[in-house]
């Protein structure tokens, strides 16, 4: 099982969104069991964006309640994590392939007992989903973050194309970083992107010299919209068969070239596990 942060060194890089949208790709492209969280809820962003699908599997969610992270925190300290605990107290998105686990405000204000619970949930969930992508809250300074970074496989780092951005993750890592990050394998995601930029990524990488890999979301009108509509899902479903004359062309393929790198990252065989068109 993978297990994968995301994380920002400062608010406003959007990362849940960029969260959301690899989630919701993999979801939809890949056979592999996928949970999506933001463990620290704040405003609910990762539950709204995906409001319109469970709205349509989990009707009587917001009635019964008794799911999501608090639920499993309690069953963790009660020893009584077992392998499919995480998959029951989650919310579905994709049949067999993606689940969303709601998340806890109550460690917007955590204690150690709590985030040592999480820490347990997601390492039982690790006994039935194939991978793991969290949100966690930007910062260094966050105790749920860098707990989360430290217990994680991969660490994707989103920035964008503010130069003040850039310079701080290029230029003064080490001042900026978590310790957990320093020694942890990670990839470089420019969220919001735009191709036509000043700032491209092939300039980016010449001026910083930096040589590995950076990925992007570009920024996309239509992908906005349904995310504001809680409808990411319909986005990816209404977009799948599209042609490159299409405007959200360019948009799905630096998506999947971005979720496919995260895949191998991780040790999973995209081309086993891809689905295939029309199926």
């Amino acid at each position: 099982m993978g297990k994968i942060a995301f994380w920002g060194m400062q608010h406003g890089l959007g990362v849940t969104s960029a969260t959301a949208a690899l989630a919701a790709f993999i979801g939809f492209e890949y056979d592999v069991r996928t949970l999506v969280s933001q463990p620290q809820r704040t405003d609910g962003d990762m539950e709204r964006f995906f409001n319109k699908t469970i709205s349509q599997y989990n009707r009587q969610f917001f009635a019964i309640g008794g799911l999501g992270l608090d639920s499993l925190e309690r069953v963790a300290k009660s020893s009584k994590l077992e392998r499919d605990s995480v998959k029951n107290y989650t919310l579905m998105v994709e049949r067999n392939r993606l689940d969303l686990l709601w998340g806890s405000e109550k460690l917007n204000r955590p204690h150690e007992g709590s985030i040592d619970a999480v820490n347990m949930v997601f390492r039982m969930a690790a006994e039935y989903y194939g991978i793991s992508l969290l949100d966690a809250r930007s910062g260094n300074e966050n105790k749920v973050s860098n707990s989360l970074i430290e217990e994680s496989d991969l660490v994707i780092i989103c920035v964008n194309q503010n130069v003040g951005v850039l310079d701080k993750y290029f230029d003064a890592q080490q001042n900026h970083w978590p310790d957990a990050l320093q020694q942890k394998p990670h990839l470089l995601l420019m969220t919001q992107y735009d191709p036509v930029s000043k700032y491209k990524i092939k300039n980016i990488a010449n001026k910083y010299k930096y040589k590995l890999p950076i990925l992007t979301i570009p920024y996309n009108t239509s992908f906005k919209d349904h995310m504001n509509d809680g409808d990411i899902k319909g986005f990816f479903a209404r977009n799948r068969y599209i042609n490159k004359n299409n405007e959200n062309y360019y948009f799905i393929q630096e998506v999947g070239r971005a979720a496919k790198t995260i895949l191998h990252e991780i040790g999973i065989n995209t081309k086993l596990k891809r689905i295939e068109r029309g199926s």
